[in-house]
Order: structure tokens, then sequence, then C-alpha cells
């Protein structure tokens, strides 16, 4: 694969992630009560997280512990799209697809509490 070909497949594929977005946007417009909660695919989606992230991101899920502090501060750590929003929005996700969800509903379980 010559680097305009890849180039332009680079640029099909920043096309189609902005179409994502906007269609995840209007969706969230016109059905503003059923959207409350993100999917996990709206979150990937909306957040843009590579594979590697979400793989380190589950790893850190089924490597909780209890302690929130330690496990906020490794999410922190994973760079600036794992804010406490995004954490707790990507949990209720992973929770609400039935992925880690005991592990997950533990984590926010903790949010809650501190």
């Amino acid at each position: 694969m010559g680097h305009d070909e890849a180039e332009r497949l680079h640029q099909e594929i920043e096309k189609l992630k902005f179409h994502n977005r906007t269609l995840l946007v209007l969706l969230g417009n016109l059905l503003e009560e059923k959207m409350q909660e993100p999917t996990i695919h709206e979150a990937i989606v909306v957040h843009d997280l590579s594979k590697a992230e979400l793989q380190v991101f589950t790893q850190l899920i089924r490597g909780y512990s209890g302690d929130i502090k330690a496990f906020e501060q490794q999410a922190a750590g994973m760079g600036p799209k794992f804010t406490n929003l995004t954490v707790k929005g990507l949990l209720r996700g992973f929770a609400g697809s039935g992925m880690l969800s005991g592990k997950c509903e533990e984590i926010l379980q903790s949010y809650e509490k501190n």
C-alpha cells in the first residue's frame, strides 16, 4: 500500500468518525430522554478509544481491588480521555452491555460512596 493510498484511507476513516459523532448528537437531541446513559458503543465512538486503550481500561477494571482513589489515579494516568465523567460513562456502558458488569457495578458503587 502506497503512502497516498494510506493517506486517503486515513481521511476516509476520519470522515466516518465525524459522521458517527454527528449521528449520535442528532439522535441524542431527538431522543434525549433515552440517551441519558451511553451504551458501550456510543462511549467508544464518542471518545475515539483505540483498541489498545480499551484493552488497558478493561484490564484496569478486572484488576480493581476496592481502592477507588487508586483506580481514579490509574485511569487518569491513561491519558486525557479518561476523566471521571468519561470513566463513569464507560463503566455504565460496560455494565449495561453485560461485559464485566459485576466489577463495573462494584466500582460505580465505590464512586457513589466517596
